[in-house]
């Protein structure tokens, strides 16, 4: 991986685990049940967003994915 593509993916990191940290706020103070599954399914989709980051920056393979996603 070169600088600016390894840049672009430290800078969409910090963006996935800033916004983690706001949904996680949110949903501590959330009292809604609608609201509180809508903000659950934006953290599901948000940390799939960045174990994938994870995953590329390793290198791994789709059978070394799927045996983590498998143990988890």
């Amino acid at each position: 991986m070169n600088g600016s593509a390894e840049a672009a993916q430290h800078d969409k990191t910090v963006a996935l685990v800033e916004r983690m940290l706001d949904l996680q706020k949110s949903k501590a103070t959330e009292t809604n049940p609608n609201t509180l599954k809508q903000i659950e399914a934006q953290i599901a989709g948000t940390d799939r967003q960045i174990d994938r980051l994870v995953y590329e920056l390793y290198e791994l393979t789709e059978a070394e994915i799927v045996l983590i996603e498998q143990s988890v």
